[in-house]
């Protein structure tokens, strides 16, 4: 029966995460307040043709609570469909049964597809696996622009290759740490408002999250600013002085990471004989005392595939590797010892590598000779998909430098494991690939000044999203990735076809072996 009670409600979300060859992770339910648990729910699963190949049904006491000490009335279920066919288009619907009509409402739909089982050719008819690289999300004065941009993109874009795939969110999905009612002392207030706060992100990124695969990481407005060191002299974290309060705020935020985001810690994603793909969770585990970037085990699993790789590798971080020293926040270099260890294993193969970052609020792409058997290195960074608005852009808008000019820095080599880690290995000139016709990069997101009415003060990057996409050559000599720029809120508007899409800010190739 036609479905015709159909309202696509945004306070309830459907989407995909964990996806392989033959399977994906579904995850459903509303982060919203006052919504009640369906009595009898399902979600359908259909392939290209909308003929249904999986069903999940989903009873009253099957309901979770993705922060069990706020409230009962946000819910949700994640569970994993198997025995999909590769490369299959698939649409999943998130429906409840209506007594009163006696049928079923579509709640919130999703557009997945599956892994292929190795990269499509080169110049062939075959689409390139793309992914869409994006962090940084500030709901406020977004207007559904990130959604209306990537919904364009992904359903109606001019060349069909640039249609996303994937999704890698690499941090601050979420501002957990923005707003002076957060000085609260009461710990269930704090666990309100950071339920409230991803319910109100979540809502203005449901374009993004139903379409295609998505893959999160995150940084450290997760948590709070500078976390696992917060900074008190932000009014924002006052709070964190009192144990209760700390304790409650680490205790909601670690539930929305593994809960609602179902962050990897370490995850690996294989293309045989083509590509290999390594989330790294380098943020949540950090131990700055004792200078681990994250625990033992998880750095040697990161390890381990670094020095194993036997084909192109991508890293995916929530923050860059080409860096220098940070006076005002701890990034990847200040745990010397572990970021030593990671440039060598990653640079131990003479492949090439692809960091995929964001965090940084300016999107580029550089790259460095790594280490001494002539790999490259490249390093692809998307932030913001939407900025910081009124004061708290004075403290979050960034451009892009041109910086560091040398990698590794100076501290590594100086560092005791650095010395071991890294010896043989020389300073590198990196290649910002300036352009001298407007004094910045060929291959980096413009900035913009804006005064009007205090929303954005000061000069800012433009807000946007990356994707990156991969095909193999014929011969087996490598793998073609070709790296483009999106312009969130500056648009091309096709009157014919009655689409809006992003305008392309850069393109860049290049050969991966």
């Amino acid at each position: 029966m036609a479905n015709r009670y159909y309202q696509g409600l945004s306070e309830f979300h459907c989407y995909a995460t964990r996806v392989t060859t033959k399977s994906m992770r579904l995850w459903v339910g509303t982060l919203e307040r006052d919504m009640h648990k369906p009595e009898k729910a399902r979600v359908r699963l259909c392939d290209g043709s909308g003929r249904q190949v999986r069903v999940r049904q989903i009873r009253h006491a099957d309901w979770e609570r993705p922060f069990p000490a706020t409230s009962q009335d946000r819910f949700y279920k994640s569970f994993t469909f198997t025995g999909l066919r590769p490369a299959g288009i698939y649409r999943a619907s998130f429906e409840r049964w209506r007594a009163d009509v006696k049928d079923w409402e579509i709640l919130r739909s999703a557009s997945i597809r599956t892994l292929p089982k190795r990269l499509p050719l080169h110049r062939s008819r075959a689409k390139p696996l793309t992914i869409a690289l994006g962090s940084c999300y500030w709901p406020d004065q977004d207007g559904g622009r990130v959604g209306t941009a990537y919904r364009g993109l992904y359903e109606h874009p001019r060349r069909p290759h640039d249609s996303p795939d994937l999704t890698f969110l690499t941090g601050d999905q979420v501002y957990l740490d923005v707003g002076f009612d957060l000085r609260s002392g009461v710990p269930k207030e704090v666990r309100r408002r950071i339920a409230r706060d991803y319910a109100c992100h979540w809502k203005g990124l449901s374009d993004v999250l139903t379409r295609g695969a998505t893959y999160m990481l995150p940084d450290d407005h997760e948590w709070y600013n500078g976390f696992p060191d917060p900074d008190f002299n932000n009014p924002y974290l006052w709070a964190l002085r009192d144990p209760k309060v700390r304790r409650a705020w680490e205790q909601t935020a670690r539930q929305g990471i593994e809960n609602v985001q179902q962050c990897p810690v370490v995850e690996i994603m294989e293309f045989p004989g083509d590509l290999s793909i390594c989330f790294a969770d380098l943020r949540s585990f950090r131990r700055p005392k004792l200078g681990c970037l994250m625990s033992p085990k998880d750095l040697k699993r990161v390890l381990a595939w670094a020095n194993g790789l036997t084909t192109p590798g991508v890293l995916v971080s929530p923050q860059p590797l080409i860096v220098t020293k940070n006076p005002h926040e701890a990034n990847l270099l200040d745990y010397t010892g572990d970021y030593c260890r990671l440039l060598a294993a990653l640079g131990s193969t003479g492949r090439d590598i692809v960091l995929m970052s964001g965090d940084v609020h300016y999107g580029r792409v550089v790259s460095v000779k790594l280490g001494n058997q002539g790999a490259m290195f490249y390093e692809v960074i998307s932030s913001p998909l939407s900025n910081l608005t009124y004061v708290n852009a004075w403290f979050a808008n960034s451009q892009n430098r041109l910086t560091p000019k040398q990698f590794p820095d100076p501290r590594a080599f100086r560092h005791p494991q650095g010395k071991q880690a890294l010896s043989g290995w020389q300073p590198q000139t990196v290649n910002h690939y300036p352009d001298k016709t407007k004094g910045g990069s060929m291959y980096d997101i413009d900035s913009r000044t804006s005064w009007r009415q205090w929303v954005y003060p000061g000069t800012r990057t433009r807000e946007h999203f990356l994707t990156i996409a991969f095909s193999r050559y014929r011969d087996g000599s490598g793998i073609h990735m070709t790296v483009k720029g999106w312009l969130v809120r500056d648009v091309d508007k096709d009157t014919r076809r009655k689409r809006i899409l992003p305008k392309l800010a850069f393109r860049f190739s290049r050969k991966l072996t």
